[in-house]
């Protein structure tokens, strides 16, 4: 499973997130399976707008799994820190999302007011 973690500045919309989502998909040659963000992002308009168009699920990670995946993310973004308490919003959903053993596919992809993040799922041992 690919998780895409998505992060965005408040009042962006579906149309940008989507084709931020699509240059990503494109940039890293991996299509995702779900949708993911942050608590603080949970009711952005233009977030549940984007996984209506894409007809994809969106998981809004839960703060104790995105708090935890803070420690495996690859960007440290101050204005992350300061307004979501996570380190990259995109990069940690995707984690917290994809689960257990989950990896980054790579660092966070930005477009403008937007930045996403792939997980895969990792395999229990």
């Amino acid at each position: 499973m690919i998780v895409a973690g998505i992060g965005c500045r408040k009042g962006v919309g579906g149309d940008a997130i989507v084709a931020a989502l699509r240059a990503a998909q494109e940039a890293f040659d991996v299509n995702a399976d779900c949708l993911a963000t942050a608590p603080i992002k949970a009711d952005e308009p233009g977030i549940k707008s984007a996984a209506r168009q894409l007809g994809m699920r969106l998981v809004v990670a839960d703060q104790v799994s995105l708090d935890a995946a803070a420690a495996s993310v690859l960007t440290i973004s101050e204005v992350s820190l300061t307004h979501a308490r996570s380190p990259s919003v995109s990069e940690a959903s995707a984690l917290a999302v994809a689960g257990k053993n989950s990896k980054l596919v790579a660092p966070r992809f930005v477009v403008g007011d937007i930045t996403v993040a792939f997980a895969t799922s990792g395999e229990e041992t």
